[in-house]
This record gives C-alpha cells, structure tokens and sequence, in this order.
C-alpha cells in the first residue's frame, strides 16, 4: 500500500512541476514577446533600408548630372581659353604691326600754345583732353605667361573725377587689421 509519506511526497513533486510549468510559460511568454519585438524592428529596418537605398540611387544620380554638368562647363571654358589662345595669337603680329607703324611714323613738333589758340575756335572742355593712346594688347590668357599691362597714376586718376561725390561708409574696422570682428 502506499503510505502517507509517500502521499506527501508526490504532492511536494506536482507542486514543485506545476511552478515550474509556471515559471516556464512566463518565459515563453517574454521570450514569444521579445520574438515579436525583434521581428517588428527587423521590419522598419527593412524599410530604412530600402529607403536609405533608394535615396543613394537618387543621390548618385544627382551627382552623376552635377559631374556631367561640370564637366560641360570646364570643356566649354578650355574651348573659350584656347580660341582666345588662339585669337590672341593671331592678333599679335597685327598689334606688333600696329606698334611699329606708330614708332616709325615722323613725329610732329607740337604747335605753340599761341598758335593752338588762333587756330582752336573754343578751349576744350577738360573732360575731353586728349589721352595718350596706349598700344593695342591683347587680353591675358591662361594658357601663356602673358601680363596684364600696368595701369599708369594718370588713368586711375581720370577714372576717379567724381570721388568727391561719393560717400564712404564708416570705418568699422577696429582691429587696424583690415577685418571685420564678429
């Protein structure tokens, strides 16, 4: 027969199995929950994912038409920079031509200020003095060591008549370095 011990003892054993059939569905049930989080984040990252790649198409194809922009610009400027190469080089002998017909032509005794006046009708204006013609040049290339010719004091100053005129913002400049402080 079976006795009361062994009664007792079998109920500890159902008791202790049915915690622990407990404690183990509380687990399945986090870890069911857990599952389901983590296939719910797997998914939007999916989705970034896809997003992220369809904006990396969009983006290189942007960059892919900036570049092929660039690209047109830069050709036709080295287009423009050697046909002016070219331009300036087929002025030259023209402008060399031009420098030494003026050098070789006589030079003529400037009239007295007596005999200016008795054939000049009125004094000119000042503003329509005659300047001195400077040499024909042509235009600086990037391709060749050609200068920019120097400006004399006298045309800077026949440029700037009206200076007077105009009003000069006041200095902000506090550092005596020549740039603003912010």
């Amino acid at each position: 027969m079976i006795s009361l011990d062994q009664v007792y003892l079998l109920e500890q054993k159902v008791e202790s199995a049915v915690e622990k059939i407990q404690q183990l569905q509380a687990e399945n049930d986090a870890l069911r929950n857990k599952c389901t989080e983590l296939t719910n984040a797997l998914s939007a990252k999916s989705e970034q994912l896809s997003n992220f790649e369809s904006d990396q198409s969009q983006i290189e194809t942007g960059i892919k038409k900036a570049l092929d922009r660039l690209n047109s610009i830069e050709n036709s400027v080295l287009k423009t920079a050697s046909q002016n190469t070219q331009a300036a080089q087929a002025a030259k002998p023209a402008v060399q031509a031009a420098v030494e017909a003026k050098a070789a032509a006589p030079v003529q005794s400037a009239p007295s200020p007596v005999e200016a006046a008795a054939t000049e009708p009125s004094p000119a204006p000042q503003a329509e003095a005659q300047k001195p013609e400077a040499p024909l040049q042509s235009a600086p290339s990037f391709d060749t060591m050609d200068t920019v010719p120097e400006t004399t004091e006298s045309n800077v100053e026949e440029s700037f008549e009206g200076e007077e005129d105009i009003d000069a913002p006041e200095d902000d400049n506090h550092d005596g370095l020549g740039f603003d402080i912010f």
